[in-house]
């Protein structure tokens, strides 16, 4: 008689895995292009999609992800004309817009928009990056691999493929990036451009309708939206600003759909999402949620107290802190609505059962059992060595890296000053540089808002940490209330020559005296001596649970069986769904926004958030849509139940032809989770609607510049 029960239990144990596989398979997924044939295509074809696979996966010149570009230090945004026009988020343009803000012309307000490429107002320090092709290498760097014996070999047969690709396109930047336990190794070769040009913005209002009251939230009515032009030398090849410089021409853009969608069809978008960790232990995100978000939640609530008060009183100083209120309360809130979401959704409880299943996986092999028997036990131990050291580098970063413009000013380039008379003698190209610095610099920041925010920390940060945690400072100069750190900043603020822009001008044209005597500098080497001590030991005891965290994160692979996406990195990847209704709390909260429940929500609440433009107010009264309204009425945002993340604000959401139907620009309330985990029911994509961002171009640039040059493009085949 067969015994059956080794072939029962591997039965049992491939129907485990099979499960597993379906269950986190779901409609979870942030793809990279160059895998899409192997796992994606028919799951795509299936749902809608009716190009050729090879349009999306970059492998050839031309193909769509050629037109999604990575936007800036971390959004996306779309080229969608011939002539460089490009398609991005409000809020991924705050930096450029900043710099055009003044006291007789606020662009935020107003809105800006370019009557033609004369008037395209020059970006200074955004980039763009354009990938040209995206190849899968894995066959040649295992073939290499083969052929090394080097003590580096992944490194080294990285390096050699790339060589090879240097010398094949040498007008490319060369990027390779390895996944899954080097086992998949991607090509990207690209383009990097500088001269990017701010080409048309709505005001703020319409733009950003809703505001910090609506952040995160759905239904949404923001109209999220910003034109940009790239620019390129008389040869298209990446140039630095210059006058001469001209639109750069592409073969490759998106093209933009007006036709409208439905409930349930199928869209998908193609971003830059930065950061995920998927495969995240109960033990890590718990540990997140101690070590990262409360302190972050701490210091950036008193930091926007003082920041709104002092907005509310003077528009110079909202005009100054607009983009860092914005960006400082949107991962504010993030933090705020992960914690209480991990809570809610039981995401703790959830990975501990799936840490349970991966232990009896573990035992199935006597070589897994010796390998992982005690991974899970090390990495929490691990982790509570290094919770309060983490925990206090997070305030110590939001507080003096973010927080205190003259600390982190100080923290940046403190040292530069000690020899900066030395560097003036020797007529040193550095000195100008500290001297530039420092104007630009202090231009960015208000001292008396920053004395405000400096006595807050300093409380903040005594009422948070352990005393010797603390920096020396505190005992120097007898902190022990609050009362003593306030005059103890008072003192720092009226003395400091970093605390008057006067006094360093001055000191920058004569450098003299000796300046381990002032104060602020005194104050800013106290608090990096103390965290420089606390990051020595965070960093040894982060080094160990990161090395037990890989050994653990490399058995996923095999434990789920399931197919394969890695952690989002800043690598171009696709994600899809439909366009679908929010179900929550037993509610359903329709998958579409228009005008008319924008306006319902201004009539509704006296919010200031909620204040309706008044030239939105006249187009909505007249139903003045033209052909981009709908059922006498205007769409103006939508959702799907796509896989996005931080990074994807500005990605472009596609209809099944490739075809651009609306912009990301955020994520739902109940989706804050997305970093650890996919809930396919709640997690939603929010976007702006494309026919609402061309209505608004067409209402409130003046001209028809900018539609005219979309439609020209959209006729071209």
């Amino acid at each position: 008689m067969i015994n059956t029960k080794p072939l029962l239990k591997w039965l049992m144990l491939v129907v485990y895995i099979f499960s597993i596989s379906l269950q986190l398979r779901a409609d979870d997924g942030m793809w990279l292009l160059a895998l899409l044939k192997r796992y994606n295509a028919q799951e795509l074809k299936s749902m809608g999609l009716k190009i050729p696979i090879e349009q999306l996966t970059g492998e050839n010149e031309g193909a769509l992800s050629e037109a999604v570009i990575a936007f800036d230090k971390g959004c996306t945004g779309s080229i969608i004309s011939n002539n460089g026009l490009i398609l991005t988020n409000y809020h991924c343009s705050y930096s450029a817009i900043q710099q055009y803000v003044g006291p007789t012309n606020d662009i935020f307000q107003n809105g800006f928009w370019a009557k033609s490429t004369q008037e395209e107002l020059p970006a200074s320090g955004l980039t763009i990056t354009i990938n040209k092709k995206i190849l899968d290498i894995t066959d040649e760097v295992k073939a290499r691999l083969h052929n090394t014996t080097s003590t580096n070999k992944d490194q080294d047969a990285m390096a050699a493929v790339s060589e090879k690709y240097k010398k094949q396109y040498p007008q490319y930047k060369n990027l390779i990036k390895s996944y899954k336990n080097n086992s998949i190794f991607i090509l990207y070769l690209q383009l990097q451009y500088s001269d990017v040009r701010l080409v048309g913005v709505a005001p703020k209002n319409v733009a950003k309708f809703g505001g910090e009251t609506d952040n995160w939230m759905w239904p949404r009515q923001s109209c999220d939206f910003a034109f940009f032009r790239v620019y390129a030398n008389k040869n298209g090849a990446p140039a630095s600003y210059s006058p001469t410089n001209i639109p750069l021409t592409v073969k490759t853009y998106l093209h933009v759909s007006t036709d409208g969608y439905k409930k349930g069809d199928f869209a998908m978008s193609m971003g830059y999402p930065s950061q995920s960790d998927r495969n995240a232990t109960s033990f890590q995100i718990d540990d997140k949620i101690k070590t990262l978000n409360d302190p972050l939640i701490a210091v950036r609530k008193i930091r926007q107290s003082v920041l709104e008060d002092e907005m509310n009183k003077s528009p110079q100083i909202k005009q100054l802190y607009a983009e860092k209120y914005a960006t400082s309360a949107n991962y504010y809130k993030n933090a705020v609505g992960m914690n209480y979401w991990i809570d809610k959704l039981n995401i703790i409880s959830k990975k501990q059962a799936l840490q349970n299943q991966w232990t009896n996986w573990v035992m199935q092999s006597d070589s897994q059992r010796t390998t992982y028997t005690a991974t899970l036990q090390n990495l929490k131990a691990a982790l509570d060595a290094n919770t309060s050291y983490q925990r206090a580098l997070t305030y110590y970063s939001e507080s003096f890296s973010t927080a205190c413009e003259v600390i982190q000013f100080l923290g940046a380039f403190g040292e530069s000053f000690k020899t900066y008379n030395t560097q003036v003698q020797k007529k040193s190209p550095s000195a100008s540089n500290v001297s530039n610095n420092a104007a630009h610099y202090y231009k960015s920041f208000d001292l008396n808002v920053d004395r405000r925010i400096t006595k807050a920390t300093l409380k903040l940060l005594k009422d948070s940490l352990p005393a010797n945690f603390l920096p020396d400072i505190y005992v120097q100069n007898n902190l022990q209330s609050h009362e003593a750190i306030d005059q103890y900043v008072d003192n720092v603020f009226n003395n400091s020559m970093f605390c008057d822009w006067s006094k360093l001008q001055n000191w920058l044209k004569n450098p003299s005296g000796a300046l381990e005597n002032d104060l602020a500098m005194q104050l800013s080497k106290s608090i990096r001596k103390k965290q420089n001590e606390i990051f020595r030991v965070s960093q040894s005891n982060a080094d160990k649970a990161r090395r037990i965290t890989y050994s653990y994160y490399s058995s996923l692979s095999d434990f789920k069986g399931s197919d394969y996406y890695p952690d989002a990195d800043r690598t171009e990847r696709l994600s899809f769904g439909t366009i679908s209704d929010l179900q929550v709390d037993g509610k359903t909260i329709p998958y579409q926004t228009t005008l008319n429940s924008l306006v319902a929500k201004s009539d509704s609440a006296n919010i200031k958030d909620y204040q309706l433009n008044s030239k939105l107010k006249e187009i909505w009264q007249s139903k003045d849509y033209g052909a981009f309204g709908s059922n006498n009425d205007m769409p103006v945002c939508f959702i799907t139940n796509g896989d996005v993340t931080g990074g994807n604000s500005g990605s472009p959401m596609m209809n099944g032809e490739g075809k651009l139907i609306g912009l990301v620009f955020d994520c739902n309330w109940e989706s804050m989770t997305r970093e650890f985990n996919y809930e396919k029911d709640l997690h939603k994509v929010i976007c702006v609607d494309v026919r609402y961002l061309l209505l608004i171009t067409q209402k409130f640039s003046g001209s028809d510049r900018i539609i005219k040059e979309i439609e020209k493009a959209n006729q071209a085949s």
